[in-house]
């Protein structure tokens, strides 16, 4: 997993790294935006439904659907 840094005028720094995303530290953080009716049925959403569930609870809160993974914890706003 090597990254190569990319930096703009203003300082701000992008890091490409390739490899398996979901076998990152613990201390890295995962957040995926997802639509409201909490499908996940395509793409990368899948991935992230498989791994950390908690679709059910999701839904059963009507939020606006907030879900963010640090550290290996999900928490839902």
């Amino acid at each position: 997993m090597a990254g190569s840094p990319n930096e703009d005028s203003e300082g701000s720094r992008i890091t490409y790294v390739k490899g398996d995303l979901f076998a990152c530290p613990k201390t890295d953080s995962l957040a995926h935006c997802i639509s409201e009716d909490c499908r996940m049925g395509a793409g990368i959403a899948v991935l992230f439904k498989k791994k950390f569930g908690g679709v059910q609870e999701l839904l059963s809160q009507r939020l606006g659907v907030v879900l963010t993974v640090c550290n290996g914890n999900m928490y839902l706003r």
